[in-house]
């Protein structure tokens, strides 16, 4: 069996790939769903208080789709990344892998790369949904706007899956691979909450997905090129501490 076919069987049997796709229809599917009746549940609801909501748009199922992928979504992916990429997290597993594979290369970056391509596959699956639900509750709005917001995420879950990649590299463990993940990516969203200017951190494309439902992309190229690069630089680091480590 060849190296993609052993990583496709790897991510298909262990339901990894069921997960992170049934995940993302649920958001989909739902988010819209809600945004549409959330005046009626508030209205409905006998708190007693009075809460005024306004009139909801197809940019806010939008975005609220988006804004649980960047959340909720990321955590998901990070969790499946560190099971997927954790090569020596199991040390009779990490020697069978590396007796086998010579180069660190060929030993990770299959991995990653399917890990990263069933994300964006289930991101795919989950804007698509979202986009229907959205369209048959709201109407017309932008599919080319939604589709440049699906780039700009799948360029952040590539930088996900390359930090959680690196983590991979240093510490051995998988849960230990995703505490530091999760404490990294929090870290980044502290630090993008609590700064100025910061209109080059990779966390603006979190949520991006319907951003340019509202307004242009403005300079969310900076935000672009720094996860272009942040993410090549983690894969090429994870590489090579990978190939200098020993069992």
């Amino acid at each position: 069996m060849g190296r993609w076919r052993l990583e496709w069987a790897r991510i298909w049997r262990t339901r990894r790939v069921v997960a992170l796709g049934a995940t993302f229809l649920v958001l989909g599917f739902g988010l819209p769903l809600m945004t549409y009746y959330l005046p009626d549940l508030i209205k409905n609801s006998n708190s007693g208080l009075r809460i005024t909501v306004s009139r909801q748009t197809a940019a806010d199922a939008m975005r609220g789709f988006a804004g649980n992928v960047g959340q909720l979504g990321t955590l998901l992916v990070a969790v499946v990344a560190a099971a997927n990429v954790s090569v020596d997290g199991n040390p009779a597993l990490a020697r069978f892998y590396r007796s086998r594979v010579d180069q660190p290369i060929r030993l990770v970056v299959p991995r990653y790369l399917m890990v990263t391509a069933a994300s964006i596959g289930a991101l795919a699956l989950g804007t698509l949904a979202a986009a229907y639900e959205t369209r048959l509750l709201f109407g017309p709005f932008s599919l080319g706007a939604v589709a440049v917001g699906f780039a700009l995420q799948s360029a952040w879950l590539c930088f996900v899956t390359s930090a959680v990649t690196f983590f991979a590299s240093v510490v051995r463990g998988v849960v230990g691979v995703v505490g530091a993940s999760v404490a990294f990516f929090l870290g980044l969203a502290l630090v993008g909450s609590m700064a100025s200017n910061v209109s080059w951190l990779p966390t603006r494309l979190a949520a991006s997905g319907a951003a340019l439902l509202d307004h242009p992309a403005g300079n969310l190229w900076q935000a672009v090129v720094v996860c272009s690069v942040a993410s090549a630089a983690a894969l090429g680091c994870a590489v090579v501490r990978f190939g200098r480590r020993e069992l």
